[in-house]
């Protein structure tokens, strides 16, 4: 009987690799879902996943019902299509946030499409230590820091680029990239429509860059290629593109006729169009406007109320008021402009230029400069980028999630556009090691990545010894990181508030006490109170209208905090005089003494504020009149 040969080699488990990256390699699409599964599992196992700032909780508690009015699909800035959508699955598995794995899943997958576009041109050391880069410094915001604006503006700039892919590329599954991208791009907008001119201008640059390589082309005898057929092409590519922007606008304007059906929230959608021109825009000094707002009746205080998130009352601030109050502080702005000096250093002292979704952008534009067949794209993309900074900043928008917006966007077009051409002086540049020839640049770039990467090291411990501090020292740590969202702070991202709530007592206390109704200052809870849920669960029904309520915030007027005032025996439109009320007690570290001089002014002169109790640092008062 013949027998058979049983030899085996050391070379075994090395060809077993080598089989798997070639196999990975001609999968671009799986080996971006692989990379990008790997950052989401490290970031979900490490750190604790929740809400970047309040906004996206109180839009998740108006989908919840927690106003008492069931639950409600208008979205406060989003689409009440896409509302609509959410509560169906609210209501087929009523305890789970829909709504916060909607922004988690759409920074998912707009990152997954921003490494599949780069590895299906060229997989190599370059482009897998740009993938690392990326995953390392964009991902946190996408799956720790959770916020509508950023997941918006990465939807709709990695749908966007998914669908120039589908315009311009080659292959069969053109058509199938172009409705992906395009459905991508539209949930983006839906759920942030204002996130719209962040990505668009990209996409233009982005656009353009594809109109040049089409037309630098040669042909065989040398000269380029700028036919008829070419430039239909560009037009019919260009019509596409419009019928998708028509799309999404007139999406955008059919949620707004949707929500202004109802009454109720067309008072409220033109009411916040009113109060944002004051609260989301640059606030000049009071010295500047003092004679204007006298004229028209006004004093400090008022200055202080307007220009806050808290409630206004309706009789006190009529919309009119509201209007002028907006212009006078608008044409304040305007005669005082800033110098692009004085811009600059704006941006400069808040870090912008170096925050560390910033290496998303500079690491691939060195490498571009130096590896990609189009080296001047990487400098217009972030010469773009520093033009959108300084636009924000004269419109007085500049705020940290609209600037990571920015720069994963100029990125996230860097990195699909990246041609990596191996014929470039700075790749055919090579160096010995152990008798073996390595790319010069390959080595010089995974060197920099791993020393890139150990700078992330310390947010991952930051847990750990912020769980082992007393309940004094983890509430001043949670104030000095957690209450700012304008600005990047990055203890942010390894900041513990799922493992350990911050005021904890104080919630339970408000939610066990069925004789009060607690309204807690804006200023004092809006940024801290939400950080005591768990964002994987939706907000509890009936929260706001049984136990407690924001006194301001981007739900003022809003048919279900309407409700929930009004179920307390409360004056929804003129919430200040509800202060004095014996069954309201009011939460407020910050502006108590500025309220009762509004009260004094405006309602009975004879007010006091008595404190009642101090629970988790915060401080709990009873404003009243005396007998």
């Amino acid at each position: 009987m013949r027998k058979i040969s049983t030899l085996t080699t050391d070379n075994g488990p090395h060809i077993r690799i080598k089989g798997i990256t070639s196999y990975l390699a001609s999968h671009p699409l799986l080996l971006a879902f692989l990379f990008n599964l790997a950052a989401f599992l490290f970031r979900i196992i490490v750190f604790d996943i929740k809400y970047e700032v309040s906004d996206d909780y109180i839009t998740d508690a108006v989908l919840s019902g927690a106003y008492g009015t069931g639950y409600d699909p208008h979205l406060l800035f989003g689409n009440i299509i896409l509302g609509h959508i959410l509560v169906f699955f609210y209501k087929l598995i009523p305890d789970i946030s829909f709504y916060f794995i909607l922004l988690i899943l759409l920074g998912f997958i707009s990152c997954t499409a921003v490494l599949y576009l780069m590895f299906k041109k060229k997989v190599n050391v370059i482009t897998v230590s740009i993938a690392i880069v990326f995953l390392a410094f964009a991902s946190d915001d996408l799956y720790v820091l959770i916020q509508f604006t950023k997941a918006a503006a990465a939807a709709g700039i990695a749908g966007g680029l998914l669908i120039l892919d589908g315009l311009w590329g080659t292959g069969k599954n053109r058509v199938i990239t172009v409705i992906s991208g395009t459905l991508l791009l539209l949930t983006g907008s839906m759920v942030r429509f204002s996130a719209f001119p962040i990505f668009c201008a990209f996409l233009v640059i982005a656009f353009i860059y594809n109109i040049v390589l089409k037309l630098s082309r040669k042909n065989k005898e040398g000269k380029a290629v700028i036919l008829k057929k070419e430039i239909r092409g560009i037009l019919a590519r260009f019509a596409v593109c419009v019928g998708i922007i028509g799309l999404m606008f007139g999406l955008n304007y059919l949620g707004k006729w949707l929500s202004d059906q109802d009454e109720t929230h067309r008072e409220f959608n033109s009411y916040h169009d009113i109060r944002y021109k004051i609260t989301d825009r640059t606030t000049p000094d009071f010295e500047t406007i003092e004679d204007e707002y006298k004229a028209l009746g006004l004093d400090y205080v008022d200055y202080v109320m307007l220009n806050s998130w808290n409630f206004d009352d309706r009789d006190v601030y009529p919309d009119e008021l509201l209007v002028k109050v907006a212009d006078l502080q608008q044409k304040a702005v305007k005669a005082d402009p800033l110098s692009i000096g004085d811009v600059l250093k704006h941006l400069s002292d808040r870090g912008v230029f170096n925050i560390p979704v910033s290496f998303t952008l500079y690491i691939p534009a060195l490498l571009a400069l130096a590896l990609d067949r189009k080296r001047f794209y990487s400098l217009i993309l972030v010469a773009a980028s520093y033009a959108m900074f300084i636009g924000f900043v004269f419109y007085g928008r500049s705020v940290y999630r609209v600037e990571w917006g920015v720069y994963f966007c100029a990125a996230s077009c860097l990195i699909a556009g990246f041609n990596y051409d191996e014929n470039s002086k700075m790749a055919l540049l090579k160096k010995k090691i152990s008798g073996k020839e390595y790319s010069t640049i390959g080595i010089y770039t995974v060197i920099l990545v791993i020393l890139l990467l150990f700078t992330r090291v310390p947010k991952a411990l930051d847990s750990i010894t912020l769980l082992s501090l007393s309940d004094e020292e983890y509430r001043n740590s949670f104030d000095d990181t957690m209450l700012y969202s304008g600005i990047y702070i990055p203890d942010k991202i390894g900041f513990p508030t799922v493992k350990r709530k911050p005021s904890a007592d104080l919630t339970e206390y408000m939610e066990n006490d069925p004789d009060h109704y607690y309204i807690v200052d804006f200023d004092t809870g809006i940024q801290s109170f939400y950080f005591n849920y768990d964002p994987w669960i939706r907000p509890e029904q009936g929260l706001f209208s049984d136990h407690y309520a924001y006194f301001g915030g981007c739900t003022m007027r809003h048919p279900g905090e309407i409700y929930a005032l009004e179920s307390n025996g409360c004056d929804p439109y003129n919430p200040f005089g509800n202060l004095t009320k014996e069954n309201v007690l009011l939460v407020d570290n910050w502006g108590y003494e500025y309220k009762l001089a509004y009260i004094r002014r405006y309602y009975c002169p004879e007010a006091e504020i008595e404190p009642v109790a101090e629970i988790d640092g915060y401080l709990i008062w009873n404003v009243y009149i005396p007998s």
